[in-house]
């Protein structure tokens, strides 16, 4: 019964050290990130506002079309990033840590989507979408020590701020526009640039 405690608190001990030379061997190799992720998302909701806001401005019956087909392409990429990583097998208590940030981020998403849809205007529910673009840029760009990203956070802050202060929802779409390429099109640029030079022969697609 001693005994048995001493090999369990022995284990936990253990255990705990495994989880902290795991961190500390993350760190060391420095978590890189090729950018392609901030590119792609960033890319897509820029033309999915600049898109929309054309739509309210020639008057378009159907001004929520772009979203729709963005929100489309999100649930297949989603679908096809969980398939990836489940064939991954190598994993730290690290990458477990950052993919309950990416799995937290992914479900404000929808749940603010279905605030939008029964409870709150689209002027707040963008509002909310900068928030948690700030968050999710703040703690990634900690992680892999980009500047950029943790500017953008500050900047995608203030465009939820700007959003919620101004009442035209085309004015929120441009906002949104800004806030994401400055917040996700310019840092990961620059992830790309410095991802690529990293990488022997540079045959990175």
């Amino acid at each position: 019964s001693n005994n048995d405690m001493a090999k369990d608190q022995q284990m936990t001990n253990q255990q705990s050290l495994e989880i902290i030379q795991q961190m500390i061997a993350q760190a060391k190799t420095n978590i890189t990130d090729s950018g392609f992720g901030w590119l792609l998302w960033g890319t897509m909701i820029f033309l999915t506002c600049i898109s929309t806001y054309i739509f309210i401005d020639i008057g378009s019956e159907n001004i929520f079309l772009s979203w729709n087909i963005f929100g489309l392409i999100t649930v297949i990429l989603l679908t096809y990033d969980i398939i990836k990583h489940k064939k991954k097998q190598a994993r730290t208590y690290v990458d477990d840590l950052l993919k309950l940030v990416d799995i937290g981020f992914i479900i404000c998403l929808f749940t603010i989507i279905i605030s939008i849809n029964v409870a709150v205007s689209p002027n707040s529910g963008f509002g909310f979408f900068l928030m948690i673009f700030a968050f999710l840029m703040l703690i990634k760009g900690g992680v892999v020590k980009s500047n950029s990203l943790i500017i953008g956070a500050v900047v995608n802050w203030a465009g939820a701020i700007a959003i919620f202060i101004n009442k035209e929802f085309r004015y929120d779409m441009l906002i949104m526009a800004a806030a994401v390429l400055i917040g996700y099109i310019i840092p990961g640029l620059q992830l790309r640039s410095k991802y690529r030079k990293s990488i022997p022969g540079n045959n990175i697609r």
